[in-house]
């Protein structure tokens, strides 16, 4: 097979999957299903409370966290979705085939607001994200899973989890420290 058969191949395979995806959508986790209602709240209710929980004064250097949390997650997410390990078989639409939610709204929001406790309360950055990473790992996921709203398959466990989540964060918390840097030492 040359390269534009096998590239043709790719596409034709493509298409297929988006119309499963579009059908499996419609029939199990479209607007007639309780899923699709849980996901819109796990969208829409950790926004209203990050709008009026987030520190003003700081707002783009919490938000720049959240943001570092977020692309890391979403990332690592369509990873493990392609490659089977971590699936979302219910998503707030068949557009998102992996779980946006999660990912793109839940843990940065939580992240974020922790974060911003640390920092505006000295407490120990690292301590409080690993007690939070064990929680997101080790409860929001076996109820996630239970739920079917999250299915681990190849290998992949809750500590595994637990280790994305803390390198996320970790990785969020120095990208922010640089940046929050560099812009000190700008405006001096």
């Amino acid at each position: 097979m040359d390269q534009q058969q096998l590239y043709t191949r790719i596409e034709e395979q493509k298409e297929q999957l988006l119309n499963s995806l579009t059908d499996y959508w419609k029939a199990y986790s479209g607007m007639d299903t309780w899923y699709f209602w849980v996901n819109l709240a796990c969208v829409i209710l950790p926004l209203i409370i990050l709008l009026f929980t987030i520190d003003k004064k700081r707002i783009f250097e919490i938000s720049f966290f959240g943001y570092s949390v977020h692309i890391l997650w979403a990332n690592i997410d369509s990873i493990l979705s392609l490659n089977n390990y971590m699936v979302h078989p219910h998503t707030i639409s068949f557009l998102f085939p992996v779980g946006i939610t999660m990912t793109a709204v839940v843990l940065p929001v939580a992240f974020m607001l922790m974060y911003q406790y640390c920092s505006n309360n000295s407490k120990n950055f690292y301590i409080y994200m690993v007690i939070l990473s064990l929680i997101f790992a080790f409860v929001v996921a076996p109820i996630s899973n239970m739920l079917d709203l999250l299915n681990l398959h190849n290998g992949m466990n809750y500590f595994y989890l637990f280790l994305i989540d803390i390198v996320i964060t970790f990785a969020s918390y120095m990208l922010t420290k640089f940046f929050s840097h560099l812009q000190r030492r700008a405006s001096e």
